[in-house]
Order: C-alpha cells, then sequence, then structure tokens
C-alpha cells in the first residue's frame, strides 16, 4: 500500500466517523425536542431551559 492510498484511507475513515457522530448527535436532538418534556426544569438552585438547539448550548 503506497502512502498517498494510506492517507487517503485514514482521511475517509475519519470523514465516516465524523460523519456517523453528526447523525447521532442530530437523531438525540430530534428525540430529545419529540418527547414530553416540560420546557424548563428546576432543580436545587438551577432551571435550565429543554428547549434550546445545539448551537445554543455553550
Amino acid at each position: 500500500m503506497t502512502l498517498k492510498t494510506r492517507k487517503y484511507l485514514i482521511a475517509l475513515g475519519l470523514l465516516m466517523v465524523c460523519g456517523l457522530y453528526a447523525a447521532a448527535a442530530v437523531r438525540v436532538e430530534l428525540a430529545r425536542q419529540g418527547a414530553p418534556v416540560a420546557s424548563i426544569s428546576c432543580k436545587h438552585d438551577l432551571c435550565v431551559p429543554h428547549t434550546g438547539w445545539l448551537s445554543s448550548m455553550r
């Protein structure tokens, strides 16, 4: 196997892993938004909203 082929295979593998991770993250977000959950859950002194998307979770 040449060096060029090995680099292409590594790049393809990394892209596949990133794609799987992104697909799983989107599925989790869609499942979380579809679940019947109260819009805000307050435990102790901390209130966490449940209506945000991935970009708002910083």
